[in-house]
């Protein structure tokens, strides 16, 4: 198995996992508190989270493989972070599913374009510092997977 074809598989096994949890989820659980301390996050703020972070991360690799910068000067995850209601909005569950599988095309898109001599390539991450591109797909479905077991603690 090729690296494209193992994070393809990466991706598509956090997905499912999500995906197998959003889909039994009840309307009022969607407002379920994930995050109680600061701003509080529900599975839909989550979820938004996600759309977000991964779109980012999508961008990064593009910025990498182009030899530019990922992250701007002064750049603040906390902050950035603390702004992703005021960005995702207040979606329906519907409309963050087809956020979710929008995202997930664009970032498999870039995957698939992929030259050999391109996973070794790095970029500053916000919390994990200096990764290359093969670490932000570890990041992106690690992310993913971590954030699912919030959720599924919220709402058991």
């Amino acid at each position: 198995m090729n690296r494209t074809e193992k994070w393809s598989k990466a991706l598509a096994d956090a997905r499912a996992a999500l995906l197998e949890t959003l889909d039994g989820l009840a309307p009022e659980q969607w407002e379920q508190v994930v995050f109680a301390e600061g701003d509080q996050w529900t599975v839909s703020t989550i979820v938004g989270h996600l759309i977000d972070s991964e779109l980012g991360m999508s961008i990064h690799i593009h910025k990498i493989r182009k030899g530019e910068e990922t992250l701007p000067e002064g750049f603040n995850l906390t902050r950035w972070n603390a702004g992703v209601k005021q960005r995702v909005g207040n979606p329906s569950p519907a409309e963050l599913l087809a956020g979710l599988e929008a995202t997930r095309a664009r970032t498999l898109q870039g995957l698939n374009g992929l030259a050999e001599g391109d996973w070794e390539r790095t970029g500053r991450h916000p919390s994990r510092g200096v990764i290359t591109i093969e670490q932000y797909y570890e990041t992106i479905a690690g992310h993913e997977r971590m954030h699912l077991e919030h959720i599924k603690q919220a709402i058991s």
